[in-house]
């Protein structure tokens, strides 16, 4: 499960460091920088995506005269996740299959930003094809709208055969190919 994408709130703590010159005033020659560290506690709302700036007010440095603390301004980095790739609020991820699974169809499971769920694959699945699970995306910021999330299917060739399999694929390539010819014969005497 993916916590990260599933909280409703976020608190985040943002640290900032800003510079005061401050000097002497009779001697007029001794000055310094003072460091000063302020924490700032951020709601960060579900739905946020990367590189949205969140405004905090008065929660920046000073004015020039030192009166009034300016606004903050949080430029908001979402982490990459390894399984899922966000789109606004829809997110993708791949799904292998087997090529006995793309032929004859089965079930699989597939991660969601809630738990894992069982989904049925239909036969004769291409590579690259995609469906689409509702509202299983991101919420969409200040709405009760979720995303939705879509399965990308990829077909895993094997590379090492037994001697067995070999043979099975071989038959089935005679069978497919005089199927064709059968079709093509058919076509050519209309």
């Amino acid at each position: 499960m993916h916590d990260c994408l599933t909280y409703t709130q976020v608190f985040s703590v943002v640290s900032f460091m800003s510079e005061i010159r401050v000097c002497n005033a009779s001697w007029n020659v001794y000055c310094s920088f003072l460091t000063l560290v302020m924490r700032v506690y951020l709601n960060v709302s579900s739905g946020v995506d990367n590189n949205e700036t969140l405004k905090v007010f008065r929660s920046g440095g000073a004015d020039p005269d030192g009166n009034q603390p300016g606004d903050l301004y949080v430029t908001i980095k979402v982490r990459e996740d390894p399984v899922f790739r966000r789109e606004g609020a829809n997110i993708h991820v791949d799904a292998v299959l087997s090529v006995t699974q793309a032929i004859l169809g089965g079930t699989i499971q597939v991660p969601t930003l809630t738990g894992d769920v069982v989904l049925k694959v239909r036969p004769g699945t291409q590579p690259g094809q995609k469906v689409v699970l509702k509202s299983k995306g991101i919420k969409t910021r200040n709405s009760f709208a979720f995303g939705d999330q879509y399965v990308h299917y990829n077909v895993s060739i094997p590379t090492n055969l037994t001697q067995r399999q070999r043979q099975l694929i071989e038959e089935f390539a005679k069978e497919e190919q005089g199927e064709y010819d059968r079709h093509a014969a058919a076509g050519a005497s209309r």
